[in-house]
């Protein structure tokens, strides 16, 4: 598998105003869609999935006044290439847990993952949780404002 780097572009460092898990997700893979990068069903799969398995995260555990994060993804024939997507809200929006599904949680970034391979998701999961869970990472990016910085960062950790 490439380097989970290689998986981050600069025009897919993308900063949203939406208030809402829908809105965002649509803003989100309308501008894939836009750019050729997922199918015309990638939005409402999206959505979808993410009602039925959940993927907010709660860094809690893993340091104080971490921001919680959310890995919105969907299955492989709903996109055209692979790519993660890493999105700053503007303000925090509610996600459900991964691990407590009931439960809503207050998202400050997105990692949407666009996968048109079966395998390998799960390395690239594997691999975004272990950026997420390491508490000087996310205290890193919560210094950072523009997109090239951002990008910067996460392709040099």
């Amino acid at each position: 598998m490439s380097d989970i780097k290689d998986l981050y572009a600069k025009d897919l460092i993308l900063k949203s105003q939406a208030t809402t898990k829908a809105a965002v997700l649509e803003e989100v893979g309308n501008y894939l869609q836009e750019k050729n990068l997922v199918k015309d069903t990638f939005v409402s799969a999206i959505i979808e999935r993410e009602q039925e398995f959940p993927t907010g995260i709660d860094l809690a555990p893993v340091g104080e006044n971490l921001p919680n994060v959310a890995i919105p993804h969907t299955d492989t024939e709903h996109c055209k290439t692979k790519a993660i997507v890493f999105v700053k809200l503007e303000e925090p929006i509610s996600f459900n847990n991964m691990i407590k599904p009931d439960e809503q949680l207050e998202v400050n970034y997105l990692f949407l993952i666009v996968n048109d391979q079966k395998t390998n998701q799960t390395n690239v999961l594997s691999e975004l949780m272990g950026f997420m869970t390491n508490e000087e990472n996310m205290h890193q990016l919560e210094e950072l404002d523009s997109e090239e910085e951002i990008y910067e960062f996460l392709t040099k950790n």
